[in-house]
């Protein structure tokens, strides 16, 4: 029995999909608020249990018969101002998962973070798993809560539980509009004119559950794994999405200080109101950046053939297009 938590994200359902059909049983964590419909067509195949990271009693109700763990809850935002949010769910609710994996003799815990684990410290970088975390204004509270939530895994793994730890870039892959990625897509879909002037890394979510299925299956642990595609522009990215969904591409470099000036105004426009924006200072000056992940350990020691960016996308907007029509 293969215990899945996020299990309704994109890469979480993905994974649950592949497990199915691969056979393996799946009991797949859900709250009364989640979202399962991209998981419809294989609903009855799954063992649902309602259960909060957060709540150790319905917690450890999910983990009866559970041989392996694939941990891919987490809330991700790019607005520091969900830190204390993103502490609780990405370090506290691992803590707790990682505590009933070591009471339980877990045979695997696999935990999908991300390569802002893995920190930034300078622009136009190469980073590689051997990277250390340093202390930087280009880590984002999110990130810190993944590093954070790193920590607890490895020092699970030192009390004797096998853990190995993927860090993919933006996951790409279908899934409900307010998923996090899809954000990028919902961009041009929008028909914003804007691009801003670096550059992103892109992983196809059938190769982030591809790897996490070979770690269920072999012997590998106390490892970690980048998982990277591509990176490419903002501009060529956008440019691929609008072809794919028949839009007009952002033709309008975004001036960086403008952007980080209109950023700072809407987050106090935010205060006041409480309006809504993704457009924050932290994700600006991301999207500036162009640091590239190297994913050759992923190739070399898992096999995996990453997908080109082109096809992911293509891939992506078609199953939310077919999505769509069901409806």
């Amino acid at each position: 029995m293969i215990l899945v938590t996020g299990a309704t994200g994109i890469v979480g359902s993905q994974i649950v999909r592949d497990l199915i059909q691969n056979k393996y049983t799946v009991r797949a964590i859900f709250r009364a608020t989640s979202d399962t419909s991209w998981l419809s067509d294989i609903h009855d195949s799954i063992e649902w249990a309602e259960a909060d990271i957060l709540d150790l009693p319905s917690l450890e109700t999910a983990f009866e018969g559970v041989s392996h763990v694939v941990h891919c809850a987490a809330v991700v935002s790019f607005d520091n101002s969900n830190d204390q949010l993103m502490n609780r769910v990405n370090v506290e609710g691992t803590k707790n998962l990682l505590a009933l994996s070591e009471k339980y003799k877990i045979k695997k815990f696999v935990h999908i973070s991300s390569v802002a684990a893995l920190g930034r410290s300078s622009n136009n970088s190469l980073i590689t798993e051997e990277a250390k975390w340093v202390q930087s204004s280009l880590n984002t509270a999110y990130a810190i809560s993944k590093y954070q939530s790193e920590l607890e895994v490895w020092r699970a793994q030192e009390e004797g539980l096998p853990v190995v730890i993927l860090n993919p870039s933006v996951v790409i892959g279908p899934g409900p509009w307010t998923n996090s990625s899809l954000n990028l897509f919902k961009h041009v879909k929008d028909g914003s004119p804007f691009y801003p002037i670096g550059s992103v890394n892109c992983v196809d979510v059938r190769d982030v559950s591809e790897a996490a299925l070979k770690l269920v299956a072999n012997e590998v642990e106390g490892e970690r794994f980048i998982l990277n595609g591509e990176m490419i522009t903002y501009k060529s990215f956008f440019g691929l999405v609008a072809k794919a969904m028949n839009k007009k591409a952002p033709s309008i470099k975004i001036n960086p200080s403008l952007a980080i000036f209109v950023a700072s105004l809407l987050k106090i426009v935010r205060a006041l109101t409480g309006f809504k924006t993704n457009i924050t200072r932290e994700a600006v000056i991301l999207s500036q950046l162009n640091i590239l992940f190297s994913s050759e350990k992923a190739k070399q020691v898992l096999g995996i053939n990453f997908r080109p960016v082109e096809e992911s996308v293509t891939w992506t907007c078609q199953q939310i297009a077919d999505k769509t029509s069901e409806h």
